[in-house]
């Protein structure tokens, strides 16, 4: 599996890697990385490391699929509901994930929006 490949299987997973100083780090929903894709990991390491740097090349990289989703859920107003996320409870899940969304697209703190939206997938999916 070529580094391309791996990124789409981890993010389908759920899996994010970042690229922090020449290292790789990653957040994981428990169980997503199997030990085979730990070891293609460590394997592929300077592959993942360029493939993440060209992705960014100072600009943000698209939203996994699953995310896309969830923002598509959100605009269509299927998630106008509360929300209980571990940061504290929304009034609206799909007003907070629009707002992730579109802070995300304007570059403001981009870490953390992809953090809260990975956790607001996990109350829309759960």
């Amino acid at each position: 599996m070529v580094a391309r490949d791996l990124l789409r299987e981890l993010e389908g997973r759920g899996v994010r890697l970042l690229a922090e100083g020449g290292r790789l780090t990653t957040c994981a929903p428990a169980g997503a990385i199997t030990p085979e894709l730990a070891e293609q990991i460590k394997a592929q390491k300077d592959e993942l490391l360029r493939e993440l740097q060209a992705r960014t090349g100072g600009h943000l990289a698209p939203l996994p699929e699953a995310l896309v989703r969830l923002v598509r859920a959100a605009s269509g107003n299927t998630l106008n509901r509360p929300g209980f996320l571990p940061s504290g409870i929304v009034s609206s899940l799909g007003d907070y994930v629009l707002t992730c969304a579109a802070l995300y697209a304007c570059g403001f703190d981009p870490e953390r929006q992809l953090t809260d939206l990975w956790a607001a997938r996990s109350v829309w999916v759960t």
